[in-house]
């Protein structure tokens, strides 16, 4: 989900660190962050056609899509707090708060506000008339409300913004945060490796506090509401806040074996150990002992259990990519080819539209859905997967265009914007 700008490298590193300019998309991350937006894309289908609730083996895989969730998150972490992390380790400038909230606010707004107006006109015609049902969508503390208007997890067309509240709140902290490990890892010392050691201390008790705030979703009394907050979350961050720590420790060390930058070395030869981590993570994960499949309520120690998982899946998948020296590989030529850099610059609109998608599909062809007491078999969620995917693609190309490029402008005054068709050209933003 995190959103920035390429721009040439400020220094030139080694080839033992990743080539992650402090702004600028990592052509190779966009794969991982296509497994995410359809991972979740999968789930969500999973969820109305009913196969994610029968108890099988696949079942419990469709159920876990909610995985692409913390990618997104760690991918955030990474990407959004690298350039503090660049001034610390390697006495950059820092980067400048108002420029930085601006360019969030009109990365995610423009779209996002067009998917709230649909959805509110076509699906929940009831509430247009309410003030504070619109406040809440449009200005993303929907997740606030401790008596919601509507049913389930979120307004209808909008269940899955639930996440964009969480990483909207992650932004609008993060130059505090920046600032308060730059005061702790900066006092007193000039040490490279002691600021990064320090940072990354700092960034552990950060993440480490999640579990200890997840004990407030139950006690004293069950709170599911926070559950879906940037406390309880703030983990996943923290995991790829730490991963842009070790890339710009490896980057600004004196000696080029130095632990960082050995560290970054062979976790990107390890990729295909890291995913087999990851694989093994995820089994685990469809299981009972990271809480029920579908819309159960988890109980803590399975809340637990399933954030540490998703946290140990996420920076799996992405550290070895993310690690990646600046010369091609092998695995950047696969996770950033034409295809994968396309969806995965339209991706942030795979997440917005998506459920506005399923919704419209199941009224177009006045379909019943599992709610309504219909279970479809496994060839038929196959097919409506497939019209749903095809038809989120297409919506999600036409609000990059139509949107988001035209709103990325605005920050990029007078700079000519790429469009998503490979590898090879430069965007301006990413999700």
């Amino acid at each position: 989900m995190a959103l920035t700008e390429r721009g040439p490298a400020e220094y030139s590193g080694t080839e033992l660190a990743p080539d992650l300019p402090a702004a600028g998309r990592i052509p190779a991350l966009d794969g991982i962050r296509v497994i995410a937006a359809f991972a979740v894309l999968l789930t969500h289908v999973g969820g109305p056609t009913g196969v994610e609730f029968t108890g099988s083996p696949a079942s419990w895989v469709v159920s876990r899509g909610d995985v692409g969730v913390p990618i997104f998150f760690v991918l955030s972490g990474l990407l959004l707090y690298r350039p503090w992390a660049r001034a610390d380790l390697a006495g950059r400038r820092r980067p400048g708060v108002r420029a930085y909230f601006w360019r969030r606010a009109l990365r995610i707004l423009p779209a996002y506000w067009a998917v709230v107006i649909i959805a509110m006109l076509t699906l929940n015609r009831p509430e247009t008339g309410s003030v504070s049902a619109w406040a809440q969508y449009l200005l993303l503390v929907q997740n606030y409300n401790l008596h919601p208007w509507w049913d389930g997890t979120g307004a209808s067309g909008l269940a899955q913004d639930w996440s964009l509240v969480v990483e909207v709140s992650f932004y609008l902290v993060l130059p505090l945060l920046a600032a308060a490990l730059t005061r702790w890892a900066c006092r007193g010392t000039a040490s490279t490796d002691r600021r990064g050691r320090r940072l990354l201390a700092g960034i552990a008790a950060l993440g480490l506090s999640s579990y200890a705030v997840m004990v407030l979703v139950f006690y004293p009394s069950l709170q599911l509401w926070f559950a879906d907050t940037l406390p309880r979350l703030m983990t996943w961050f923290a995991a790829g806040m730490a991963l842009a720590v070790l890339a710009e420790w490896a980057r600004a060390e004196q000696a080029a074996d130095g632990p960082a930058a050995r560290l970054c070395r062979t976790i990107a030869s390890s990729a295909p150990a890291c995913w087999l981590i990851a694989a093994a993570a995820f089994v685990i994960a469809c299981t009972p002992v990271a809480g029920p499949e579908g819309l159960g309520i988890p109980t803590l120690w399975e809340m637990e259990v399933k954030t540490a998982l998703y946290t140990l899946i996420a920076v799996a998948l992405v550290a070895p990519v993310a690690f990646q020296p600046a010369r091609p590989t092998r695995l950047t030529r696969l996770l950033g080819n034409r295809a994968l850099s396309y969806l995965g610059q339209i991706s942030y609109g795979v997440f917005l539209w998506q459920y506005l998608v399923i919704d419209a599909y199941f009224a177009l062809f006045h379909a019943r859905d599992v709610f309504q007491g219909e279970l479809y078999g496994w060839p038929a969620f196959a097919g409506i997967l497939t019209v749903v995917v095809i038809a989120t693609v297409a919506v999600a190309a036409a609000s990059y265009f139509v949107i988001e490029l035209p709103a990325q402008r605005l920050y990029s005054p007078g700079r000519r914007l790429a469009r998503p068709r490979g590898r090879a050209r430069q965007s301006a933003g990413q999700r």
